[in-house]
């Protein structure tokens, strides 16, 4: 007798991925046989239903809650526990979670050059620790945060990247939507204010020199576009003079400056005065309530009369026949405008030194009645009369051509216009007894004297 031992069957199963998965993975079932025999037959089964091929392997798209087993039915001789019912899985099937992320920008809308913008990322199923990508043209930029603080330029496109760690994300990673950013140039702003240093005792200057026109001067001391050297604090040697140009698209660009404001100096008239911009020293008189200078103005830079006196912030003036050394003794000649430094109000300092003015016509006149009119007070006002005054016959320049009348007739400008294109003047000459006094074309080049404040 040949007696075969019995053999028991059995069969195993495991799966790959073996954990949960998520609602549309695929997952392969695999079936290990004991005593299957030379030709097992493999019957797998999805919660009691038939299921697959006579395989030892078995693959398939899960729902959750899905039970799979095996039955082994072995061809083996003498098997025992034939057909075998193999181990219990149950399927754990997460469903897909979608991922998205959407960006917004403060300030929002059109912007103006150099505005900082705060992008804040919102994301949708972002998870515990998602990874946040900032994308300046699509081109990385930023760190790992929601939160992302950038200049843009006119053009520029953000977009964030969110890459989620939740289980089972759809649409990982997800792209925000794109904020294209419109960014204003902002205004060409320039300032180059001509006047810079005055004393307490100044008058009021106009401030001058911002590009473009029609911007707002601020600052302390500053109201109406004048600069008021008395209302600056005690003690405080300056001020910060700011020139703000809005555009169009309301775009703001500014430009600062200083003035210094010195202390005002003691001063008697009939000393010598010293200038402050540059130390040049003048003798002074008082006539009646009046103090004045008793020498011509000289200050400036020179420049030949070949050039025009121009609105440009250099302090021009000419010498008598191009040569300096007659600045010396007669003082500098000045085209009406540039004496007045493009400011046609009356009274105006002008090119004076701070505390001192340009005369009106009623100071000439007041000047003129202290000496009995003006038909005697040419006699009283010349050089080495007894008044003090000392007008010296300084010719003048006239309409950027010649040179004419020095030693037999000297001009002095008033800051009162006539018009547009003329400024009163006074001619003392070398014969007459009294003053002329005419509106002359500014572009004519005669001296300057000073009064006091």
């Amino acid at each position: 007798m040949t007696v075969n031992p019995n053999l028991p069957v059995s069969v195993g199963i495991s799966a790959n991925p073996s954990a949960a998965v998520c609602s549309g993975d695929q997952v392969c079932f695999t079936a290990t046989a004991l005593n299957g025999g030379s030709s097992p037959f493999y019957q797998w089964k999805v919660t009691g239903i038939n299921a697959g091929t006579n395989s030892p392997t078995f693959c398939y798209i899960p729902v959750n809650g899905d039970i799979i087993t095996c039955v082994l039915t072995s061809n083996a001789t003498c098997a025992t526990g034939n057909p075998a019912l193999s181990d219990v899985i149950l399927m754990t099937v997460n469903p897909l979670i979608p991922v998205n992320v959407t960006i917004t920008a403060n300030p929002s809308g059109a912007l103006c050059a150099g505005t900082p913008v705060v992008y804040t990322a919102n994301p949708v199923n972002g998870g515990s620790n998602p990874f946040y990508q900032w994308k300046v043209n699509n081109v990385d930029s930023g760190t790992n945060n929601p939160v992302f603080i950038y200049t843009p330029v006119n053009n520029d496109i953000i977009t964030c990247v969110l890459t989620s760690n939740i289980t089972c994300p759809v649409n990982n990673p997800a792209t925000s939507n794109s904020l294209v950013m419109s960014v204003f140039a902002n205004p060409y702003v320039a300032l180059n204010m001509c006047l810079r240093l005055t004393s307490r005792d100044g008058k009021p200057l106009l401030l001058r020199g911002g590009i473009p026109a029609g911007g707002v001067y601020s600052g302390p001391g500053v109201s109406n576009g004048l600069f008021y050297p008395d209302l600056i604090p005690i003690g405080q040697d300056s001020a910060m003079i700011t020139y703000t140009n809005t555009s169009a698209n309301g775009c703001i660009d500014s430009r600062s400056q200083y003035i210094v404001v010195k202390s005002s100096q003691p001063f008697i008239c009939g000393n010598n005065y010293t200038d402050i911009r540059d130390n040049k020293s003048y003798p002074t008189v008082s006539l009646g309530s009046q103090c004045w200078f008793a020498k011509n103005l000289d200050y400036g830079q020179f420049i030949t009369a070949s050039q025009v006196q121009r609105d440009n912030c250099t302090t021009e003036k000419y010498c008598y026949s191009d040569n300096l050394l007659n600045c010396d003794t007669l003082g500098g000649l000045y085209q009406w405008d540039e004496m007045m430094q493009y400011d046609n109000v009356e009274t105006a300092q002008g090119f004076c030194p701070p505390g001192w003015h340009i005369p009106s016509e009623n100071e000439w006149n007041f000047l003129f009645d202290f000496f009995n009119g003006k038909a005697h007070a040419g006699d009283s006002l010349k050089m080495g009369a007894a008044s003090g005054f000392h007008a010296l016959l300084a010719g003048g320049h006239f309409n950027n051509r010649s040179w004419n009348f020095k030693g037999f007739s000297g001009f002095f400008w008033s800051s009162t216009p006539d018009g547009e294109l003329k400024g009163w003047a006074h001619g003392i000459n070398s014969i007459n007894h009294g003053v002329s006094s005419y509106p002359s074309t500014r572009s004519n080049a005669f001296s300057v004297r000073c009064i006091k404040d």
